[in-house]
């Protein structure tokens, strides 16, 4: 009898101390995947695939197709171009070269690339005070405001053109300041770690990262990936319901900042590694990957609205109460975002092959059903909601700048002159500023667009220069009468 009572209280003992278990019940799993198809019904991207790891358990769901012309499905499989989230994929490489003793985060930029130049306030930056960290942290000055000159430069597109293109770059303030993201900081590390290891970013990625760690489906090197025919195209989508293909620009250069291919298969298990769940992995990785989530608390966190204040940890954002790691990115044609639960142990993983998705409401509905919400809905991303908007102004506007040209012709095909007013006048010089002031902001959008720009935004604003151009025409043309 005593052996049964110890036996029993062992056994209390024993499940009382167990992290518990969750298991997705069958309606998560409905609500989930309703979720998903209805994001990408309402976003109008051609596909979506999301990787799901709560403890042991890994659950894939997706939907839509990799290619308007193939219509393949996608599915856990299929490789999309990871944007930003592959910043914690550099970032870990170079704690793994830090940890081998070829470099320090300590370092000098000058001891690797003697060449870069940076200025502050017309002044040049003494590049010895420049660490390696700078850039692992965004505190080093190079912000997402800085254009891009490498298309003003000669010779193909390299990560070493690049970096050359930030020769001589005006900071916005001085390194070690304040956190201020900026997605170049990590093509700088990239060409760091190629010089360090005396091989390509690409090719050491994927030798000494990637294929130790168990990621047999992620790719540095783009020809790699196209080679396995499971590469998704990127798309755009413009107008509301066009769209149109979009191959992502100077990818060969910018490779450690945004160019990382993965599927959803192999992000599962990258969260498995980032939470612990997976050990079967080299000892060398097992202290870096906890101390790669650790924000940088020697400035300021950053204030972003709807998220709080936060920190930049190596290739990952932390919430101030370290209750989440998280991670998103843009590309061309890509949207991908990665949010971790440490505490929890699940991930979630949204890829997919079109900007104007809002992953972050996938990611936050997702884990909202986790906890219990069935109802959790799906947010239009603003992006999308602005070209809505813009669709409309471009097809109201064009219509009544139509209308005030017949409308002005018609008053000009009449016979009797009618005077010309103070009143007329002053409308005449209001209506000529305002058609002035859009035509020059017109400019500044045609100056600044990109693949990034959405297209009905630039016909938005010349439908509006247009109407107030038609319109100022008409007051000013002389009123006849018969």
């Amino acid at each position: 009898m005593k052996k049964l009572i110890a036996l029993f209280l062992a056994l209390i003992i024993f499940l009382g101390f167990q992290t518990p278990v969750f298991a997705l019940v069958s309606e998560q799993s409905a609500a989930i995947q309703s979720l998903v198809d209805d994001a990408q019904r309402r976003s109008r991207v051609p596909g979506i695939s999301v990787s799901i790891v709560v403890g042991d358990e890994v659950r894939f769901f997706s939907a839509g197709i990799t290619n308007r012309e193939t219509e393949i499905p996608a599915d856990e499989e299929t490789l999309w171009e990871l944007a930003s989230v592959s910043k914690a994929f550099t970032a870990l490489g170079l704690l793994y070269l830090e940890e081998q003793g070829l470099l320090s985060l300590d370092d000098s930029i000058a001891v690797h690339l003697p060449g870069l130049t940076f200025r502050y306030n017309g002044q040049p930056v003494d590049m010895q005070e420049v660490r390696l960290y700078h850039f692992l942290y965004h505190t080093v000055g190079i912000t997402q405001q800085h254009p891009n000159r490498v298309q003003d430069r000669p010779g193909p597109d390299t990560l070493q053109s690049t970096v050359e293109a930030l020769i001589d770059a005006e900071l916005v303030f001085f390194p070690g300041e304040k956190f201020d993201y900026g997605t170049k900081n990590y093509n700088v590390l990239g060409l760091v770690m190629a010089n360090v290891t005396g091989q390509s970013y690409e090719s050491f990625m994927e030798e000494q990262i990637f294929r130790p760690l168990g990621l047999t489906q992620t790719f540095a090197n783009r020809g790699h990936a196209k080679s396995t025919e499971r590469l998704a195209q990127g798309y755009i989508t413009n107008f509301v319901y066009w769209n149109r293909q979009q191959d992502s620009p100077e990818s060969g250069g910018s490779v450690p900042t945004g160019y990382i291919i993965s599927s959803s298969q192999d992000m599962a298990r990258w969260m498995g590694i980032q939470l612990g769940i997976v050990t079967d992995i080299p000892e060398i990785f097992i202290p870096l990957i906890p101390r790669s989530h650790i924000g940088n608390k020697s400035v300021a966190a950053e204030y972003v609205w709807g998220m709080g204040y936060l920190y930049y940890a190596a290739g990952w954002i932390i919430r101030q109460d370290e209750s989440r790691v998280e991670h998103g990115g843009n590309n061309p044609g890509f949207a991908t975002y990665v949010l971790l639960f440490p505490e929890e142990q699940i991930g979630i993983t949204v890829l997919s092959n079109g900007r104007a998705i809002n992953t972050v409401s996938v990611a936050e509905s997702i884990a909202g059903i986790l906890g219990g919400d069935l109802g959790a809905r799906y947010s239009m991303f603003i992006a999308q909601i602005f070209d809505i908007v813009f669709t409309v102004v471009t097809v109201l506007f064009g219509v009544l700048a139509a209308l005030f040209f017949f409308w002005s012709l018609r008053r000009k095909s009449q016979n009797k002159k009618l005077p010309i007013t103070k009143k007329r006048i002053v409308l005449i010089l209001i209506w000529s500023v305002v058609t002035l002031a859009f035509g020059v902001l017109m400019a500044l959008d045609l100056i600044h667009f990109s693949v990034f720009s959405l297209y009905s935004q630039l016909t938005g604003i010349t439908a509006l220069v247009l109407l107030c151009a038609s319109i100022t025409w008409f007051v000013a043309t002389p009123g006849r009468s018969k």
